[in-house]
């Protein structure tokens, strides 16, 4: 239907044509020029009045749209119905707009009339919503957790399962949207999912558990995930379940990695001292006198000596092995752990009465065999403590207590031996914890004294020296013998301050003696270990104003049997101040012989068992005799001690010994009647000549 132009437009309808908001123009459909263009169109497309003019409706589009063009005009398809068209600025530029073409009648002739809606801002809206839409696609799908949703409203539907979820479940993503559980998952599976939802819908909050799924490549993984019920447009139920999954398989196994090495040993694979500590409280209370059960403490006997002789890879070795033939001995229902360093302990199903003991038997047995370390055999034993509940302790802490008491007992035994708990082993216990206690205030409180026995030279039957013996005198129970206090002086490193006294005081007393005397001084072993040790001794000189040579430093071959290099670096060192050293009880030791060659000792001292019964023990005097060959092939002086006869006396002179001492000969006195034999105010000992 035409529409009727004015054949002359007036002012009013001219001026509403020109200032029209919208883009319009009218051109002649014949010769496609354009007849009027108003303001808007001007200013979209760039063109002045005075090009218009010479312009046709082609010149405002690119070149492939100008057949389509002739034919829309020719068919007057794009007249009365929007039609979008890409047109062509005066710039150049090109854009998309959409255009309402309509036929009038202008200065009496058919014309089409154009109106322009500029669809750039449309278009560039459009565009950003869908780019927003491919980057939160993207985005859900690139996320390194499972997301997922489900349109309850239809079964449960999913319409949304991004690539973390079907990594997770082992399900494409295009085998699940669009079906439910029922078409995807397993029954059982099926059914824990449709009680989560149920769940995740009967509250308004978000629900979280962990879940294993098994996926259609067969593999387990284990998840973590959140449901929650997206909230409706007010009043309506909600439809949409989304669910946030996160696969946290690897997580888990790492923790239980964590776990495992947190209360397993990394080196035997046993349980370490956590799980068997958290393990034995859990059997001791359940622990009853018809199902019993038995603690087992085992030490490795002179493990140390391994690790420093053959090196610690070589202990580790060893640690393995004795760990593998532990667990051989044991049952399954049984408690294998390694506590730390060569400690290990076993807690027994006791299904009879016998069996602990069976199986330490059994233990002890097994260890006997040797260890192949890197190609070399090794034999090595253990010590065995052994404890019973509910029998001795129906505490875990007493248990463990009375179970290392019986450990401390059989290495007391000699070692390569188990002991079970007594109560004496407790009441022992307790003396030598009361007995330190005492030690230290007796050092700080001035009890110890010390005793001093005559050497006597058999050249001339006079004094040598005296051996310096230390003493206790306890407050309440008098005066106590060595043989009582040392060991756990050893123990307990009081030795080391105590050992410092005694050298201490009998340099400073022998010092006021007259020169050819000599102080003879043991040193326990864990005093010769101590690193101040040289420095002690050359502080003591140097304060006491001793003479070096007239000190005799008396060791046993127990110093000797580890660290060697660096024991016999100190004895060197401290025979090079002129201090003399004696080798004590010797023939009592492992390897005397080996040691005699390493190092010049001034002086052998024969132990005391030795010396007892030579009158009718045949090998008795054999080993008298040969030690004296011994001393003489190394330069070295002899001394026999415990003479109690004139008969042992007149054997050890006949044999050529340098010098003895003895009760025969004189018992360990105070420094006072010490002093009194010295400056001949005492009748002179048995034997000795006066001075």
């Amino acid at each position: 239907m035409n529409s009727v132009w004015p054949d002359t437009p007036n002012d009013d309808f001219r001026s509403l044509f020109e200032t029209h908001p919208s883009p319009m123009w009218v051109y002649d459909p014949e010769t496609l020029k354009f007849l009027i263009v108003n303001d808007a169109a001007r200013q979209l497309y760039g063109y002045s009045h005075e090009d218009y003019v010479g312009m046709t409706v082609l010149d405002i589009r690119p070149q492939k749209e100008r057949k389509r063009m002739f034919d829309a005009i020719r068919r007057r398809t794009d007249v009365e119905r929007a039609e979008r068209w890409t047109h062509l600025k005066a710039d150049g530029q090109t854009f998309e707009v959409l255009t309402y073409g309509r036929e009038i009648r202008f200065d009496g002739k058919a014309a089409i009339l154009a109106i322009v809606q500029d669809r750039t801002e449309v278009n560039a809206a459009h565009r950003q919503v869908t780019d927003t839409r491919s980057l939160l696609d993207s985005i859900v799908d690139n996320l390194p957790v499972g997301v997922f949703v489900k349109d309850m409203g239809e079964d449960g539907r999913y319409i949304l399962f991004n690539e973390a979820c079907a990594a997770a479940t082992g399900r494409p993503a295009k085998d699940v949207i669009g079906k439910n559980d029922q078409a995807v998952f397993h029954e059982e599976q099926t059914e824990a999912f449709r009680q989560q939802d149920e769940r995740a819908f009967e509250t308004a909050s978000t629900i979280h558990f962990e879940e294993t799924i098994r996926g259609m490549d067969g593999v387990t993984r284990i998840l973590r995930t959140a449901k929650r019920a997206l909230p409706a447009p007010k009043g309506e139920a909600p439809r949409y379940l989304l669910g946030i999954s996160q696969d946290v398989t690897e997580e888990r196994g790492v923790e239980a990695k964590l776990a495992h090495l947190a209360m397993h040993d990394s080196l035997t694979g046993l349980p370490n001292r956590a799980f068997f500590s958290e393990s034995i409280v859990r059997q001791v209370a359940t622990a009853t006198p018809e199902t019993p059960i038995a603690l087992l403490y085992i030490d490795i006997d002179h493990f140390k000596h391994i690790n420093d002789s053959k090196g610690h890879a070589a202990g580790d070795t060893l640690l393995c092995q004795v760990a593998q033939r532990l667990l051989r001995l044991a049952e399954k229902s049984d408690l294998v752990a390694r506590l730390g360093g060569d400690e290990f302990a076993l807690v027994l199903k006791m299904t009879d009465a016998g069996r602990a003991q069976r199986f330490a038997d059994l233990l002890l047995l097994s260890l006997a065999a040797p260890f192949d370390l890197d190609g070399v055999r090794e034999h090595v034993t253990c010590s065995i403590g052994i404890a019973m509940a509910p029998e001795h302790a129906d505490d875990a802490d007493v248990l463990m207590r009375d179970a290392d008491l019986a450990l401390y007992a059989a290495k007391g035994s000699g070692r390569s031996t188990y002991r079970f708990y007594q109560t004496e082993m407790r009441l022992e216990a307790e003396r030598r914890h009361q007995l330190t206690v005492e030690l230290r205030e007796a050092l700080q409180n001035g009890e110890f004294e010390l005793y001093y026995q005559p050497i006597i030279r058999l050249d001339n039957d006079g004094l040598s020296g005296f051996e310096a013996l230390i003493r206790w005198r306890h407050p309440e129970r008098g005066l106590i013998a060595p043989m009582e206090f040392i060991p756990v002086a050893e123990e307990t490193g009081m030795i080391v301050p105590i050992g410092e006294w005694v050298l201490r005081e009998a340099c400073r007393t022998a010092a006021r003696w007259p020169s050819h005397l000599k102080i003879a001084v043991n040193l326990s072993v864990y005093q010769f270990r101590h690193t101040s040790l040289l420095a002690t001794v050359v502080s003591v000189l140097d304060e006491t104003g001793l003479r070096p040579e007239r000190l005799e430093i008396e060791i046993t071959e127990s110093v000797l049997l580890s660290e060697v290099e660096q024991s016999l670096s100190l004895l060197r060192a401290l025979k090079e101040l002129g201090i003399r050293i004696a080798i004590d009880d010797f023939g009592t030791g492992y390897s005397s012989l080996s040691y005699l060659r390493s190092f010049a000792f001034d002086k052998i001292k024969l132990d005391r068992s030795f010396v007892a019964g030579i009158e009718t023990d045949p090998g008795n005097l054999a080993i008298v005799r040969a030690v004296v060959g011994i001393a003489s092939g190394f330069n070295a002086m002899t001394l026999a001690e415990g003479i109690e006869t004139e008969e042992q006396l007149g054997k050890l002179r006949a044999e050529g010994y340098s010098e003895v001492q003895g009760f025969l000969l004189g018992r360990p006195m105070p420094q006072q009647d010490t002093e009194a034999l010295i400056f001949g105010e005492k009748r002179p000992v048995k034997r000795v000549s006066s001075l």
